[in-house]
């Protein structure tokens, strides 16, 4: 099993995707998202504009300065391209949306949402001290997710691609695993724990 993390949005990610499968050679790629995020990609019209939210926006622009940046991510459009061009199963290992809702609406409360929305203020403020495009996700993912509910949100994604991966591997001989890199490291620490 290899397990690729890969930052969203970012265009060089292409290529990090391509050296994966051809490294790998796998016969099943496990995707991080969900079900329903995998069958948007695959019926998105020519035309899409994607719509983005306050922070996504942030986001974006903040990573630009490592490089052209696009939505839908880069790495998830290579990784389903490639695996329908090698005939390869794709897994999407992610919290479907109605469970992901349930999760949101069990776990954040009016307090946290208006915690939450504020903080773009804070966020525009912010100066992010990241010399690598891997070392802003991650300063940007502790900043964004820092609130208990947002981090309980977070590692239950985290159990979820690990059991999905680990289903999705049984019965192949060479499984890849595309993982944003938010999460790539702790969904390979619970993947080892389970060993």
């Amino acid at each position: 099993m290899h397990i690729i993390p890969v930052i969203k949005g970012l265009e060089s990610e292409v290529e990090v995707v391509r050296n994966a499968f051809e490294e790998a050679k796998p016969d099943r790629v496990a995707i991080s998202i969900s079900k329903e995020e995998l069958e948007g990609l695959r019926t998105m019209p020519e035309d899409f504009e994607p719509e983005l939210s306050r922070y996504e926006e942030m986001y974006a622009n903040e990573l630009a300065r490592f490089g052209e940046v696009a939505a839908p991510p880069p790495c998830y459009v290579a990784a389903l391209e490639l695996a329908d061009h090698w005939g390869i199963p794709l897994v999407p290992v992610d919290i479907d949306e109605a469970s992901y809702s349930d999760l949101y609406c069990r776990a954040v409360g009016g307090t946290d949402l208006f915690r939450h929305s504020t903080r773009t203020w804070l966020l525009k403020r912010k100066t992010f001290r990241a010399d690598t495009p891997e070392e802003f996700v991650l300063q940007w993912d502790r900043r964004v997710n820092n609130l208990e509910c947002f981090r309980t949100i977070e590692s239950k994604r985290v159990d979820a691609m690990s059991e999905g991966i680990r289903a999705a591997a049984k019965g192949s001989r060479g499984l890849l695993a595309v993982v944003e890199l938010e999460r790539a490291g702790e969904v390979a620490a619970r993947l080892k724990e389970k060993e």
